[in-house]
Formats: C-alpha cells, structure tokens, sequence
C-alpha cells in the first residue's frame, strides 16, 4: 500500500505538468517546434558544461520495437511536396534498424498533415497510438519550407520526434545559462508564447538516464536555435541542418542494426481503444466504467495504472476534500496491475464487462444544478527502477465520455 501511495503522489506531479502540453498546441510556431510529450518526473539533476563527444538525448519509454515497419499516410498536400518528404525521412532508415512504409490506404502508425498555419509539431513515438486513425500525428507548416535545407532539417527533425527523439536543448548536461527574462519577453512577443509554454519548449530538463550514457550535442538535428542574446554568456547554437555524428550514434542505440538495444525500459502501449461504457449500477450505488482497449507490453516488466477521473460538464475536475476516490484532490477511481514483458491483454474486448473501474454515487460531490458529469480513461506506466526511485509516463488519453447523474 505505501508503494502505491508513492506512485500515486508522482502521478499527482504528472497531472498539474500535464496542463504544459494541452496549452502549447494553441500556439503557431515558426521558431521550433511543439513536440508532445508528458514531462518526466525525475528531480532534475544539477547542469554539468561537458559539450564533448556530442550525443543526443532520447525517451526510451516511447521507442518502437526495434526493427518495426510504421506506416505513413498523408492528410493533405501535393504529391510533388510528399515525395520530397518522402526522401527526407528516409534518411533515418540509413542509421536506424526502423522502416518507413508510406501508404494510401489501410491503418498506420503516422499521419501526416501539410497546412499553412499549424506550425511544426509530432507526436514522440509510441504516443501516437494516442491519435486516431483519421488524425495527424505531424504537422508541418509548408511557409516555412522556402528553401531546401528549411525543409530537410525540419522534416528530419520532426520524424525525430517521432521515432523518439526528444529536444537536445532538454537535457540535464547542457550548461545552457539561459538570460530568461530576455527570452520571455522575446517569444511574448514575436510567437505570442506565456511563460508557461516557453519553459516547456526551452528550459525543461530530463533526467540523465534519458541520455542513455551520452553527451550533449550542440550540432544536433534535435536542437532549437540559441541566439547569443538569449543567454549570459554569449552562447549560441545555429541552425543545424544536418544530421549530425551524435544522432546518427544515438539512433544506433537505440535502432541497432545488431544487437540489443541499450537502456531498454518498460515500454507499454494501449492500442485499438474503442470505447468507455457508462453504466448506473443500482445494484452498487454507483458508476461503473467498462472502457474498451488491448495493452501491449514490451522491454521489461512494469505497473501500469487505469485511471478513470471525472469532471463537470464545463471540463473542471470535480473537487474532493477526502482522500478516498481521488488524485491530487480531484474524484478518480482506478486500478493497478504490474505486467511482464511480451503481453498482449484485452479489457472489455473478448468477453464483455471483464474490467471494471467502479465510483460510488457518494463520491462524486456534483454542484447542484449541474447534473452531467464527463469521464475520462488514462493509463500511466509505472517503471520501478533498481536504484529504487520511480518514474511515471502516461501512455493514453481517452476522448472523454458524458453521462447524466441521475440516479437510476
């Protein structure tokens, strides 16, 4: 029961962070990229200026198995501007044990959309299993692709992200002095980024296992731009146009040709949700929840949490003072299960009602007058690490559900 106390105290810290990323999707971005990704929860280690032997900086809990062929698809665009991305891509494939599969039809693990006012985003790995099957996993924004290089490093860059790659700008070995003040108002006012999303996309760091015993990498792909004036010291990074000897080394790590993947973490992953039921339970005095969903585990063995959390009908958590039924003060109910490696398991699939998630009426503490209540399903991996610290991910998001609390 402690250890879960524990988890349940880091899933807390993920939650408030995750409010980061559903806010800088607002944002059209032309200086870099929104890549989207929940924050890790690890103490952030002190800065370390160690800028030799470049390397670049990974999520290993969103890799896809090694070897994996992704199917693409594109959303929109001339067929002259997808075959040219078609090429930039396929770069990663030179160094990396992953194949690019584009297709017209079928379903796919990318969606690519080409717009005009997007901005350049995607998904980090496995995270795309979040999307739905008519939904875009990359956006690129084509006014920025006035030139050859424009185009290439940004292409490359976002299928990066997409292969698992994090911003090299985050990682805890950097030494980045940041003059923020000076960056804040900067963004403010040319991208129209707050505070909250200029930390999120410059001044976040990762944990030093998300280097995967590597160096910072100035010259890499995965780097933002630093302009001098940016920082206290004069210390800037151009546009890098080019992959550079780091991300060609870190996608062999991770992608081996041979042998086995280094750093390899629990990697687990909800696929072909289909739907949550809302069931009135006269029976038990309350909500049972029946969402519909396969996990498929891989790497090593982990704790994964399914969580249903409930809000009003205008999106706010609906508050609790007790600690029953709840996360971070706010009504939820979930389950916990750990789970080894190479499973594939169903929830409400081959046999219905075969994994509840239950609430009792009591528990939720609806305002009067406000009778509709919205649901949402998420699952958080839970990776128990042998120095004994903890990390949580989240690996789903479900759309949410309504339902009438009326009592039957």
């Amino acid at each position: 029961m402690k250890a879960i106390k524990l988890s349940l105290a880091l899933l807390a810290v993920l939650l408030i962070s995750e409010k980061s990323f559903s806010q800088k999707q607002k944002v059209n971005q032309k200086y870099g990229c929104s890549s989207e990704v929940p924050k890790t929860m690890q103490d952030h280690p002190s800065f370390m200026a160690d800028t030799t032997n470049p390397r670049s900086l990974a999520d290993n809990y969103y890799l896809w198995d090694n070897g994996k062929t992704l199917y693409i698809k594109f959303l929109s665009g001339s067929a002259q501007l997808q075959e040219k991305i078609k090429a930039i891509a396929k770069e990663w494939e030179k160094y990396a044990n992953i194949h690019f599969e584009f297709v017209t039809i079928g379903t796919t693990h990318i969606r690519i959309n080409l717009d005009d006012k997007g901005g350049h985003n995607s998904l980090i790995g496995t995270l795309a299993n979040m999307a739905g099957q008519n939904e875009k996993t990359i956006n690129f924004d084509t006014t920025d692709f006035r030139t050859y290089a424009a185009m290439y490093r940004t292409v490359i860059h976002e299928f990066g992200h997409a292969i698992g790659l994090l911003h090299e700008h985050y990682s805890p070995i950097a030494g980045i002095p940041w003059n923020k003040e000076v960056v804040y108002a900067e963004l403010r006012r040319t991208q129209g980024w707050d505070k909250e999303t200029v930390d999120v996309n410059l001044f976040q760091q990762y944990a030093l296992s998300y280097t995967n015993g590597t160096k910072y990498d100035r010259y890499s792909i995965m780097h933002y731009p630093v302009f001098a004036r940016w920082t206290t010291n004069g210390y800037s990074v151009d546009w890098n146009n080019q992959l550079s000897a780091g991300d060609i080394y870190i996608v062999g790590l991770l992608y081996p040709k041979n042998g086995d993947r280094v750093n390899e973490v629990p990697r687990f992953t909800i696929e072909h949700y289909t739907k949550m039921e809302i069931v009135k339970n006269t029976a038990k005095q309350g909500f049972s929840l029946f969402p519909s969903f396969d996990i498929v585990t891989k790497g090593k063995q982990g704790g994964v949490y399914f969580i249903a959390f409930f809000y009003d009908k205008d999106g706010n958590p609906i508050k609790k003072e007790t600690e029953s039924y709840a996360i971070n003060k706010s009504a939820a109910t979930f389950k916990y299960f750990t789970i080894g490696a190479d499973k594939t398991l169903s929830a409400n699939k081959q046999s219905p009602n075969d994994f509840e998630l239950f609430i009792p009426y009591s528990e939720l503490p609806v305002p009067v007058g406000n009778n509709t209540i919205r649901v949402e399903f998420r699952a958080y991996l839970l990776d128990k690490k042998e120095d004994g610290t903890s990390e949580m991910k989240m690996i789903y998001a479900s759309k949410p559900v309504y339902s009438s609390f009326i009592k039957s």
